[in-house]
């Protein structure tokens, strides 16, 4: 396999970033737009789009990689972060600690399972939630976007930055909530929160990809995310000991944030990101 380098000045690791995301959307959207973006039909049509786009994404990535051979030392798959699974083990790790609160509210109090709201394991909405979704989305806006944009925006722009770009893919749930009457107030509340949640994980997704090196912790976090669902603390009122599940939750994001700097640390891992 041929070794790859990314150098692009910042307009064009721009342009070549935005590119991927619009394809990503659009793909969407080739289909007739008949049914409700949950609906089976529209469920399965819609996965092999992104399935399609994210296995053309690295060959779309190779447009842009240079390959003089003194400046090229990584494989494109190295790039992606197509290796080392187990490295996901302390990402995921960690993700559950920050998770203990609504993990408590969920398996203790509400006495619920994980999945408790799909009709079976085998139901397309749940294997677009925890597989598709998260495949597709961290191999093309963490695994194919990363290399494009990390050298002429650095470690810390990089984090911040290439999350907007998931962030703004998820803009389209709005035009469809609009698109089935729902009120425009009600609209941009909506895509506003979404927006928000799905940026603010794109920045830890990202984080855990630069740092591992891989694809895989990402993906397994973002699977759990995905099952989890953005935190209900005013259903903390409604469990039997308030004041204990409050404490849960404090616990885990006070643990979450003295320990990620031990675990998502470079020395942990073997990432081309650490050392460039």
């Amino acid at each position: 396999m041929m070794f790859i380098h990314f150098d692009l000045e910042l307009w064009r690791a721009t342009l070549a970033s935005l590119g991927l995301a619009v394809l990503f959307v659009v793909s969407l959207y080739i289909w007739p737009q008949k049914y409700y973006r949950n609906h089976p039909t529209c469920v399965k049509q819609r996965m092999l789009s992104v399935l399609l786009v994210t296995l053309l994404s690295p060959c779309y990535l190779l447009l842009f990689g240079g390959r003089d051979t003194s400046l090229s030392k990584h494989h494109l798959l190295d790039w992606i972060g197509l290796k080392d699974p187990f490295s996901a083990i302390l990402p995921l790790s960690l993700t559950l600690l920050l998770f203990s609160g609504p993990l408590y509210q969920q398996l203790y109090e509400f006495r619920a399972g994980l999945l408790s709201d799909y009709d079976s394991y085998t139901d397309v909405v749940l294997i677009r939630n925890l597989v598709v979704a998260p495949v597709a989305e961290e191999m093309v806006f963490r695994g194919c976007l990363a290399p494009l944009l990390f050298r002429p925006l650095g470690w810390t722009a990089t984090v911040i930055i290439l999350p907007l770009f998931f962030g703004v893919a998820h803009l389209h749930h709005g035009f469809e909530l609009y698109r089935r009457g729902n009120p425009i107030l009600e609209v941009l509340a909506t895509v506003l929160i979404q927006t928000a949640f799905t940026s603010a994980f794109g920045a830890y997704s990202t984080f855990i990809f630069l740092t591992t090196g891989s694809v895989y912790g990402p993906i397994v976090c973002h699977a759990f995310c995905n099952c989890m669902g953005c935190p209900d603390l005013s259903s903390i009122s409604q469990t039997r000991n308030p004041r204990l599940t409050w404490l849960v939750y404090v616990l885990g994001l006070v643990g979450f944030v003295i320990l990620s700097q031990y675990i998502l640390n470079c020395d942990n891992f073997n990432s081309l990101y650490c050392v460039l």
